[in-house]
């Protein structure tokens, strides 16, 4: 993947898969930033695999080229409207894994007119070995398209879809 920052909003067991497949795959650990309610996982994840721990969700977006929100779906809404205005102002691209939450929504949340790339990666990712759909909305450059295929490729093959 192109050198750039990648943050993850939620330290769960996917998350952790893609900082793993990623850093297996050379992207370097001091790039990854991670945000979580619980301080314990982002410590740990911290001591393991080297990554960064931001402060708090709104720090991680503005310092990140590419922000991977991975935390439960209904925790999607609350974390969208909380990073906003940072979203707003620094226009990462948006990576979703949360299941069921539609572009449309998310979009809105996060304020308009964001590149945003809904994913569904399966749980065989969770050991490098998953199959990821893959669906941009029309504000998502090829440049941030490659990026996030191979965001997704480094837990497994990815397939990018026309319709959510």
């Amino acid at each position: 993947m192109e050198m750039c920052r990648c943050g993850f909003i939620g330290a769960g067991n996917m998350a952790t898969s893609l900082i793993g497949g990623l850093i297996a795959d050379g992207f370097p650990a001091q790039s990854i930033k991670i945000s979580d309610v619980d301080n314990e996982k982002c410590r740990a994840l911290r001591s393991r695999l080297g990554i960064e721990v931001a402060v708090d969700n709104p720090s991680l977006v503005t310092a990140s080229d590419i922000v991977v929100l991975a935390v439960k779906p209904q925790q999607i809404p609350g974390v969208a409207r909380e990073i906003a205005p940072h979203v707003q102002a620094s226009q990462p691209l948006i990576v979703s894994i949360a299941a069921g939450i539609r572009e449309e929504d998310l979009e809105k949340w996060l304020g308009g007119k964001v590149a945003i790339v809904r994913s569904m990666p399966n749980t065989p990712a969770l050991v490098q070995s998953g199959a990821t759909g893959l669906h941009a909305n029309r504000h998502v450059s090829s440049q941030q398209r490659d990026q996030a295929e191979s965001l997704l490729r480094a837990v497994g093959i990815t397939v990018w879809l026309e319709r959510e």
